[in-house]
Formats: C-alpha cells, sequence, structure tokens
C-alpha cells in the first residue's frame, strides 16, 4: 500500500481482530439455537433439507461469506472514510486494499483455524467460545508437554540434565537433524492446513447428523 501509513496500519491492525475474534464468535453460536434450544431445534428438524445441506449451509456461511462480506465492508467503510477524510482534511486517499497479500493469507488462516471452534459450536452446549478457547489451551498445553519430551530424547546426546545443553555437532548429526526439521515442517503444514479442518468439518457433521437424528435437545 501506499498513501497515508497511519491509515494503512489502522486498516491492517484492526481487520485481523473483526476476521478471527468476530469470526470465531459468530461461528461458536451458529448451532445454539438449531441443536440446544427445544423449539429451535424442532424447528430445524422440520426444514425440509438434508443433514448434510444444512451443516454446510451453516459452515460455509461461516468459514467462506463471513470473511468475503467482512472484506467487501472494509473495503466499502475505507473508501467512505477517506473520502471524508480526504474532503475535511486533506488527508492523502488510502483506502483498505483487499488484495492486498495479507488478506489473503490471513483468510486461508481464518478458514483453517475457524473449524476448530465449528467443531465446539456442535459439542459445547453452552458459551461455546470460551469452552472452545479453553479446550484449546489445555491441548496446547499437553502437546508443549509432548514436544518437550520429544526434543528431551532427539537431542538427549546434547543434553546435560534437565535444561543443560552442549553443541558438538558434527555435519553428518547437523544435516540429519536438519532433514528432521524439514519433515516436521511438511508435516506440521499437512496437518494445519488439511487434516485438521477436515477432522473438524467431518467430526462436527456426525455431531450434527447425531442429534438429528436422536432428536434430543443435548
Amino acid at each position: 500500500m501506499t498513501g497515508n501509513i497511519i491509515s494503512d496500519s489502522v486498516y491492517e491492525g484492526s481487520y485481523p481482530g473483526f476476521l478471527f475474534l468476530g469470526g470465531f464468535i459468530i461461528t461458536s453460536m451458529v448451532f445454539a439455537q438449531d441443536m440446544f434450544s427445544r423449539t429451535g431445534q424442532h424447528n430445524w428438524l422440520t426444514l425440509p433439507a438434508s443433514t448434510e445441506e444444512k451443516f454446510l449451509a451453516k459452515a460455509l456461511l461461516t468459514a467462506i461469506a463471513y470473511p468475503l462480506v467482512l472484506t467487501v465492508i472494509f473495503t466499502l467503510s475505507s473508501v467512505v472514510i477517506e473520502a471524508l477524510a480526504l474532503l475535511f482534511f486533506g488527508n492523502p486517499f488510502t483506502m483498505f486494499n483487499p488484495f492486498g497479500p495479507y488478506v489473503g493469507k490471513m483468510i486461508l488462516h481464518f478458514i483453517a483455524t475457524q473449524s476448530i471452534f465449528l467443531l465446539g459450536a456442535t459439542y459445547f452446549r453452552k458459551a461455546h467460545f470460551v469452552k472452545t478457547v479453553l479446550a484449546l489451551g489445555l491441548i496446547g498445553f499437553a502437546l508443549s508437554i509432548l514436544a518437550t519430551i520429544f526434543v528431551r530424547i532427539v537431542f538427549a546426546p546434547y543434553v546435560t540434565g534437565m535444561f543443560g545443553f552442549h553443541i558438538s555437532l558434527n555435519a553428518y548429526d547437523f544435516q540429519n537433524h536438519a532433514n528432521l526439521v524439514t519433515i516436521g515442517e511438511w508435516i506440521g503444514n499437512i496437518v494445519y492446513w488439511a487434516l485438521l479442518p477436515a477432522f473438524c468439518w467431518f467430526t462436527a457433521y456426525l455431531r450434527v447428523k447425531e442429534v438429528q437424528s436422536t432428536d434430543a435437545v443435548q
């Protein structure tokens, strides 16, 4: 972007908050009435659509439609704001750039991580967003412990005590560990971009199907 640096930073700073925080909260609430309210569930069950269609409608609404609509609103709002700033204060016209590379990357990250809150929306009866965040914290804590144990085992020859390291890598060992890190990054990308969203979406769908088939208020 070029022009007003302050405007650039304001748009770039506020857009992620609306995208991620707003999107996660909306996603967490998307099934609240349909799955956990007796009246809402009955109305949802009587809709002339399959379970797949009902699930995909809400999943795509929060994963795809929300970030696209938000981007359009941000763009149009920036046009109005910048036009007024130019008219009254003579500031350079610097609108929000929806085609900037960081916007596309953030939307992709949102689609990947939004799936977690979609899963939480189908499993938690109340306080969906808060409980999902707490569950993520517990999972993250457990994974950090496993990662520490893994590093401790892999680098055991170079560790003295619990926290002490002595570095004495030869070229062969260095290359082996570098290859291990590369493989880990490759696996991590596959899990983050493909397996995580697929698992969360599929599990959330099974949960919706279960509730519909039993007609029970959890």
